[in-house]
């Protein structure tokens, strides 16, 4: 049996057959003629279903013949035997069962003009049992080999601003991969290109890896003036714990990664697994080279009694060049006091001490801000700061806004970005055990006046915040309080 019949690459089938004995499976072999087993290991390809009426549908009935097989990976080729091109049109959602390994070999996925739905989704999220511990799914692995990409296409009209209105469903049917409620997962070498949404967001989950993710976008000339998508990377919501993100690259059109613990009667609460906590914790990222169009390289966002601690993030650069690509507002967002993320009750809103243990690391960027906390923060470690090029402030602490609408860069608008700076509001914040230490400000701000000073403080209650050996290569003051604060930072080592 040929690598070629299997459509898979010689490389990948010479390991396989390296790695295990070569069998037969007596199911597949009466029912489709083409199947690879190799001991406990088995492989199916996507092209034995060429037979079927689309590609999404070759694509599940090769999931579906392994779970009933016992079969560990589904391959999809770059070669589409249905239609003789090297893509693969999505028209329906590809539903994950446990114990699988889906191996895109340098296959090219795009997202079918006009359609609403994910690209993928593990199958029992939106099902009852999904909503139980009963229901956790386990070891689900979505793996690129070569150049595999997943791509949103064309836009299909459904966005935040129409979610849910004029017959369109919520905007979460345009996510490219969704996973709830599963343990011991993998998504990994993956190129994202053009996602209708969020590209990949996890609920629930615990105990995985995303690594190796490139994103890019495509439209900047014809999104730079339509409506804003909300383009995130990778979001953990509700739920998300032990979890490492790792080698993360490219650019979005909003944050990069997000931590967001929110209660969205829609999205969030509708999918609550019972039994489990809501907390976000123990999440490393690390070694992260990204371009957002608007908001952060990373947010931590929580209100509704949702707790987010044990973060680290360490080798963060924002890759983007002046002039050629956006300006990040925040590299780390912490927080928002915005009152539609706690849909306008206070009671909702976060409390001091349910965001702490957070831990930054060798950060190098030219945002508004390089750290911004809001609302409250405790145990706050950031450390190897460095503010490059037209950058401005290294650390605000209250709550603040920015002078510019969101939009997709191009380099015909670097006039506008020129003139970007964040504005002070009305935000109370506490900080508290805050650390910032290792600061290289080298940056030269093409706002007139901005920033007012490397650390800018506004309506905080300061309770024992320290800056360390910071080297100012600049006239810029080192600190400045604005409206009522409670007590003052400690600086040492200037």
């Amino acid at each position: 049996m040929s690598y070629r019949r299997l459509g898979l690459s010689q490389e990948f089938f010479i390991l396989m057959i390296k790695e295990n004995d070569f069998a037969i499976n007596d199911f597949a072999k009466r029912k489709l003629g083409k199947i690879n087993m190799l001991n406990n290991k088995t492989c199916i390809s996507a092209n034995c279903f060429k037979e079927a009426p689309n590609d999404s549908t070759m694509i599940q009935n090769a999931i579906d013949v392994a779970k009933h097989d016992g079969v560990k990976t589904v391959v999809i080729p770059e070669l589409n035997a249905r239609t003789g091109k090297k893509i693969w049109t999505i028209s329906q959602t590809v539903l994950l069962p446990s114990d699988i390994t889906l191996v895109l070999e340098d296959a090219h996925l795009q997202m079918a003009d006009g359609v609403i739905c994910q690209m993928f989704r593990n199958q029992n999220a939106r099902t009852p049992i999904g909503n139980t511990l009963e229901g956790r799914q386990r070891n689900i692995r979505i793996v690129g080999r070569g150049k595999a990409i997943l791509d949103g296409g064309v836009p299909n009209g459904l966005s935040e601003f129409t979610s849910e209105k004029d017959e369109f469903p919520h905007v979460s049917e345009n996510l490219t991969i969704f996973l709830h409620n599963v343990e011991n997962f993998l998504i990994e070498n993956i190129h994202i290109v053009d996602q209708r949404w969020w590209a990949i967001a996890l609920m629930f989950c615990e105990k995985g890896r995303i690594e190796r993710i490139r994103f890019e976008l495509t439209r900047h000339d014809i999104d730079s003036f339509a409506q804003w998508r909300n383009q995130d990377g990778i979001d953990l919501r509700v739920g998300c714990n032990n979890i490492t993100i790792r080698a993360i690259s490219g650019e979005v059109g909003d944050d990069l990664i997000a931590l967001t613990a929110l209660q969205s009667p829609a999205f969030e609460k509708k999918y609550t697994v019972e039994g489990k906590a809501t907390d976000i914790h123990d999440i490393l990222i690390h070694d992260i080279r990204g371009i957002t169009n608007m908001c952060a390289i990373i947010r931590l966002l929580n209100h509704f009694g949702h707790r987010i601690y044990n973060i680290t993030m360490r080798d963060i650069v924002e890759s983007s060049c002046p002039g050629i690509e956006n300006k990040t507002q925040m590299a780390i967002r912490i927080g928002d006091t915005v009152t539609g993320y706690y849909r306008n009750d206070q009671a909702n809103q976060i409390k001091h001490g349910e965001i702490f243990n957070i831990h930054i690391e060798n950060l190098y960027t030219r945002a508004l801000t390089a750290i911004i906390t809001c609302g409250t923060i405790k145990n706050l470690t950031a450390r190897n700061i460095h503010l490059l090029e037209d950058g401005q402030n290294v650390y605000v602490c209250g709550g603040f806004d920015v002078n510019l609408q969101p939009f997709i860069f191009i380099p015909s608008r670097q006039n506008e970005i020129d003139k970007f700076y964040l504005l002070p509001n009305l935000a109370p914040t506490v900080a508290e055990n805050v650390m910032i230490e290792n600061v290289y400000y080298s940056a030269r701000s093409t706002v007139p006046g901005e920033p007012k000073a490397l650390f800018s403080f506004f309506e905080t209650d300061i309770r024992n915040v320290v800056i360390k050996n910071v080297c100012n290569d600049s006239e810029i003051p080192i600190v400045k309080y604005t409206g009522t604060c409670k007590g003052k930072i400690r600086c040492e080592d200037h």
